[in-house]
């Protein structure tokens, strides 16, 4: 083999392995929520992301189960929370999240949200 492609090869060698080091290393996404910034009524609201809803998050006029079904929101969408209260157990989970609207309080079960403990930095309803 000529020193060039040598050379070469040590270079694609060394470009490859600090790739992996990287992508080994690199940070996880949140699970916690976080403040919305531009996205919310308010730039101290805090965001967090619909996760892990087998068809979409089912978004309830009350917190529970048996409540009609406002609209549905796809995993991955942001949404703002208002508050939490406790409903109807899903997974074993009774908090629910009021989403902010400004057409009235619409509710999720916090299941299926990236809001980590949630109790810790939103008020109760």
């Amino acid at each position: 083999m000529s020193h060039a492609r040598r050379k070469a090869a040590v270079v694609a060698a060394g470009a490859a392995l600090v790739l992996a080091t990287a992508v080994a290393f690199a940070p996880a996404a949140s699970a916690d929520a976080f403040r919305c910034g531009s996205f919310g009524s308010d730039p101290r609201a805090w965001c967090a992301y619909v996760q892990k809803a087998p068809s979409g998050l089912k978004v309830r006029t009350r917190p529970s189960t048996s409540a009609p079904v406002a609209f549905t929101l796809a995993n991955g969408t942001k949404v703002e929370v208002d508050c939490w209260t406790t409903g109807t157990s899903v997974n074993g989970y009774t908090v629910w999240d009021r989403l902010y609207s400004a057409g009235g309080g619409h509710y999720v079960s916090d299941y299926y949200l990236t809001t980590g403990h949630v109790q810790s930095y939103v008020d109760h309803c």
